[in-house]
């Protein structure tokens, strides 16, 4: 899930967005009018996306994680229980 919130979606959502417009200009329009999507955006639309997918990566680098300092506890076996590394802080 989380793959496709962080990298999935940033990238098609400038691209959802154009055809959504253009499927209501569309339906819009007379029937007589021809929506050519050979000749979109698909540049503009394809940077949208890498640049969402870049900001929400940095967004998420920045208000995610430990807090500096600690020691690290690599993970290890207690009981028969596989135990996650974690940091301890020393407060």
């Amino acid at each position: 899930m989380r793959f496709i919130l962080q990298y999935i979606l940033p990238l098609a959502f400038p691209t959802a967005l154009y055809l959504l417009w253009a499927l209501y200009h569309k339906r819009k329009a007379d029937s007589g009018v021809h929506i050519d999507l050979s000749k979109g955006p698909w540049i503009w639309l394809a940077l949208a996306g890498v640049l969402l997918t870049g900001m929400g990566l940095a967004i998420y680098n920045f208000t995610t994680g430990e807090e500096p300092g600690g020691v690290y506890q690599a993970p290890h076996m207690e009981n028969g229980e596989i135990v996650p590394g974690r940091v301890i802080h020393n407060d």
